[in-house]
């Protein structure tokens, strides 16, 4: 059975430069995005109540929207200066 297993050789010339054979991480925003949109993609699906995605959109929402949420105090500040 052993033999039906087949291992990858080691690469040849491991990343060459910095002497190192990590993979570089992707940049944060890239993941951000890519986590925005599968949330978004998953959010029109039929979920059970308590879906854990669904709950993690609501909340990124939130705190995304959250500077464009109107309050009765910053609305009344800003009639009152348009006025």
């Amino acid at each position: 059975m052993t033999e039906l297993m087949k291992l990858p050789n080691p690469p040849a010339h491991p990343s060459a430069g910095n002497g190192s054979n990590c993979i570089e991480p992707a940049p944060v925003v890239d993941v951000m995005f890519d986590q925005l949109e599968y949330l978004v993609a998953h959010s029109r699906h039929g979920c059970a109540p308590g879906c854990p995605d669904c709950t993690r959109l609501e909340l990124v929402a939130s705190v995304l929207l959250a500077p464009f949420a109107t309050r009765e105090i910053g609305h009344a500040v800003h009639e009152s200066i348009a006025a």
